[in-house]
Formats: structure tokens, C-alpha cells, sequence
């Protein structure tokens, strides 16, 4: 009898325990966006602290305002913009928040001040169902020194 209740036992701990959570499958990513830019000049002349706020869309999201923080320098390589230690955080209409880092570099701004830029980015998180959230790609798009607006477009891969 007692070697009926352990198989018994052991049996209803298989059945009842849940499979382990699968890894999520990457998923392509895209969005895009405007954003409006401040600087503020740091100890190196022509090295600029950057905040923005902006809106757009983006898959997985929808509709999505997003905000950002960067270190844009304009001399260090001489005709190239270098964008450094980008931190990008998107929030949906639900308030469901995705988290990411980027870098890129930079055409040098013509004489109206556009620049074409191009980088990478890596997703690092999030709240809410992007609280896992992972992946990566390529961003590009332009953006001017004089008027501080820019228009971004992110494609690549987001598992959550």
C-alpha cells in the first residue's frame, strides 16, 4: 500500500507541476518617431548633453511617447557627429514602458543644420509586459543642430 500511495504521489507531482516558461521567440520590431532636443554645453567645447521628449508609433506598442538622453559630439571626429551613451525610454498608451541604450554617428550638419544619422540600439528591459523585454537593431534618420527636432526610425527584433 505504501508503495502505491508513492507512486501515486509522484505521479500527481508530474501532472500538476507546470512545464517550465519557454523563452520568447524574437519578433520583428519597428518604429518611428519625432523628437524635439535640448542642449546643454559640457566642459568640452562643441560636446553637448542632450535631453528629448517626442511621440510616435511603434509595433507592439501602438501609439508611444518617448524621451531620451545622449551625449552628441561634434569634435572629437572631425566631419562626423559621434552619439554616445544614448538611454531611450518609450511608454505606450497603457503605460507599459521599453527600456533601451544606443550609439550611432553622424553626417556633420549641413549649412541648415541637418545631419543624416545611423546607429545601434539594444532593447534593456521595460515595465509592465516588457518587464523581460530583449533585442536589438539598427536605427536611422535625420536630425538638425539648429532646430533641435529630429525624425528616428528603429528597426529589429523584441522578444517579451
Amino acid at each position: 500500500m505504501r508503495v502505491i500511495r508513492l507512486i501515486l504521489a509522484a505521479l500527481a507531482a508530474v501532472l500538476f507541476t507546470a512545464p517550465p516558461a519557454a523563452a520568447a521567440e524574437p519578433r520583428p520590431f519597428t518604429s518611428d518617431f519625432t523628437i524635439e532636443a535640448s542642449f546643454a554645453p559640457m566642459p568640452v567645447p562643441g560636446v553637448f548633453a542632450v535631453t528629448t521628449s517626442g511621440a510616435g508609433h511603434a509595433s507592439h506598442l501602438g501609439k508611444v511617447t518617448v524621451s531620451s538622453s545622449e551625449t552628441l559630439d561634434f569634435v572629437s571626429s572631425p566631419g562626423t557627429v559621434t552619439l554616445d551613451d544614448g538611454r531611450l525610454v518609450m511608454t505606450a498608451a497603457n503605460g507599459d514602458q521599453l527600456y533601451w541604450s544606443y550609439e550611432g554617428t553622424g553626417s556633420a550638419p549641413d549649412e541648415n543644420g541637418e545631419s543624416a544619422l545611423a546607429g545601434t540600439f539594444v532593447i534593456t528591459g521595460g515595465t509592465g509586459r516588457f518587464s523581460d523585454a530583449a533585442g536589438d537593431g539598427s536605427l536611422h534618420g535625420t536630425g538638425n543642430a539648429v532646430t533641435g527636432m529630429a525624425s528616428l526610425t528603429y528597426h529589429g527584433s523584441i522578444s517579451y
